[in-house]
């Protein structure tokens, strides 16, 4: 779903886009001239491969996030979870996709990783 900023007003709307049997819903508004605001959620079971014993598991996920998405150059000084769209035109299929890339490049443990304490680090 592409929606041209300009087009988007201060009245919220809700979205929902799903990708991997992964749900990413939730709602967005105008928050300001050139800035557009996204609340939602990420929920569902997603595979993933655990980073200590290299088995797949499956994880299910609630995961909220806030995101602005602005039509001009952003400065050094703001926040990570903003994204500039040069072109005008809010993406929101790759915007949900990157924020589930984003959980899926996180370190994560199987369940059964979870309950060793104990492990030993080669350096």
């Amino acid at each position: 779903m592409q929606i041209a900023l300009r087009k988007i007003r201060d009245r919220k709307q809700p979205f929902e886009i799903d990708e991997k049997g992964v749900a990413c819903r939730g709602e967005f508004w105008r928050s300001g001239g050139h800035e557009v605001t996204i609340v939602g959620k990420i929920e569902g079971d997603i595979l993933l491969a655990c980073d200590r014993c290299g088995e797949n598991y499956t994880e299910t996920l609630d995961e909220p996030f806030r995101l602005e998405v602005v039509d001009r150059p952003l400065k050094v000084e703001e926040s990570l979870d903003v994204i500039e769209c040069a072109d005008g035109i809010v993406d929101f299929d790759t915007i949900c996709h990157g924020e589930i890339a984003s959980i899926e490049s996180e370190y994560h443990l199987c369940p059964k990783c979870r309950q060793v304490e104990d492990f030993e680090i080669e350096l």
